[in-house]
């Protein structure tokens, strides 16, 4: 997630905003792992933020999404 996202930052994400948009970063579970990725329009999948992870890409249909990210707070 970083530089965007500190790696111990706190994140709060609605629930209940499933709606896709280009370069909104997302909460979501791929496998049984949770993830925090943006959404690429394009290509129709979940991207990293960090470019040391670009290799982590998730298709739109093999995701469960979680909600949108709304706010981080990284300084607490």
């Amino acid at each position: 997630m970083q530089p965007v996202i500190n790696d111990k930052a706190l994140i709060v994400a609605d629930l209940s905003q499933k709606e896709l948009i280009d370069e909104a970063i997302y909460v979501l579970y791929h496998g049984s792992k949770m993830w925090v990725k943006k959404y690429d329009i394009k290509s129709k999948s979940f991207v990293s933020i960090n470019p040391k992870y670009s290799h982590l890409v998730y298709a739109q249909d093999d995701v469960h999404l979680v909600g949108r990210v709304l706010l981080t707070f990284t300084n607490l």
